[in-house]
């Protein structure tokens, strides 16, 4: 016991002008902001050392979600000893960035490249316009019960709008093979007359919703697939990840190519959560067939992507093998409850000691004079 102690107040003896060089406290304008209004955070950080210093406040925002995240930012602050500055983190207006939720922001003090107080402030957004979660879909039946990206010559296609709320504003434009574009109010039914790609533009808008571009291609062969699969030779489409392990927020990157290559070729990718398709995206093959693709999946869970490519008139298309990958939520900051340890760990070695503890003057935040520099 006696060696311990004697362990713990040697740690002590050197630690504390890391460990009590200063203070940080959070405050937020608001509890509950609404869309529109504006968020205000600040830092209050005090130099209790005996010495002036240059501190950094690192800091950043996020929702429990994982929607929306801002990068780590650093603040510079140089106090005096014994000196308080109010610093500003934050003054951003709620607007189409935000979502609705929970939200926190965490800041470090960091000196001498030791992070040396930690704190953390929890605010709520109200009112932010949610994702619209509207889709393409294209058939050559009007009851859109087989969906296709392949059509013939002459055959009717049926082209679709799902999962848009009541009263939202769409524009639409067709983009035929020939460059040309034509307005189209869905849903349509048309007789393609062009052999080539076709791009369906979809601007849509509605209250309470965030604007969405949607883009949805397809193509328009002169014969069928049938007659024209004795002249074709066959083709492979290759697909990879970079890695099967992401957090949200991180970007899935996928890669793969054509054999034989094919420039300028049109690859789908189809993103799906536990079955059922999230996002669909086109990735452009290079001059040697390869294509790639990244993506940021907004929830966790199983995940699974794949590739198709139509084929073209002299090759038949193919479909990659699906490739599988798991997405995290984000890992829990364990910080603040290992430097509440070390400070709990502190007091009683301190009170062993029977040495008298000196409480600091209670901190009297100053008038609303905000002052913030950042360093990238």
């Amino acid at each position: 016991m006696r060696r311990l102690t004697l362990v713990l107040i040697l740690l002590i003896e050197s630690a504390p002008a890391v460990v009590h060089a200063s203070t940080l406290t959070l405050y937020s304008s608001q509890q509950i902001y609404q869309y529109g209004d504006n968020i205000l955070i600040v830092a209050n950080v005090t130099n209790i050392g005996a010495e002036p210093v240059k501190m950094y406040i690192e800091h950043s925002m996020r929702d429990l979600q994982g929607r929306v995240s801002t990068a780590y930012l650093l603040s510079v602050v140089d106090l005096g000893a014994d000196e308080t500055r109010t610093v500003e983190l934050y003054d951003l207006k709620v607007d189409d960035w935000f979502y609705s939720g929970q939200y926190v922001v965490t800041a470090s003090v960091i000196i001498n490249k030791v992070r040396v107080s930690t704190a953390e402030i929890w605010f709520t957004v109200e009112g932010a316009p949610e994702d619209m979660e509207a889709k393409l879909i294209m058939s050559s039946d009007p009851d859109y019960q087989r969906i296709s990206h392949v059509f013939i010559r002459g055959e009717k296609i049926y082209i679709s709008l799902t999962g848009a709320p009541q009263g939202a504003v769409l524009e639409v434009k067709l983009r035929l093979p020939d460059n040309s574009t034509q307005p189209l109010t869905l849903p349509a039914s048309l007789t393609a007359k062009q052999v080539g790609e076709y791009v369906v533009a979809v601007n849509a808008s509605a209250t309470g919703y965030r604007d969405i571009i949607l883009r949805e291609g397809f193509s328009v062969l002169g014969e069928s697939p049938e007659s024209l699969a004795d002249r074709k030779e066959g083709s492979s489409l290759s697909l990879a990840l970079e890695k099967t392990e992401y957090t949200v927020g991180d970007e899935v990157m996928v890669s793969g190519e054509i054999a034989p290559p094919h420039s300028g070729a049109s690859v789908v990718l189809s993103y799906s959560l536990a079955g059922s398709v999230e996002a669909t995206r086109t990735a452009t093959t290079d001059d040697d067939g390869r294509y790639q693709d990244t993506y940021e999946p907004s929830k966790e869970g199983a995940w699974s992507v794949e590739a198709t490519w139509a084929g073209d008139s002299n090759h038949l298309g193919a479909e990659s093998q699906s490739q599988g990958f798991n997405v995290e939520a984000p890992p829990m900051n364990w910080l603040p409850i290992a430097m509440g340890a070390v400070v709990v760990l502190i007091g009683i070695v301190l009170f062993l000691r029977r040495k008298k503890w000196k409480p600091q003057p209670p901190f009297i935040s100053s008038s609303r004079n905000w002052a913030a520099s950042m360093v990238s």
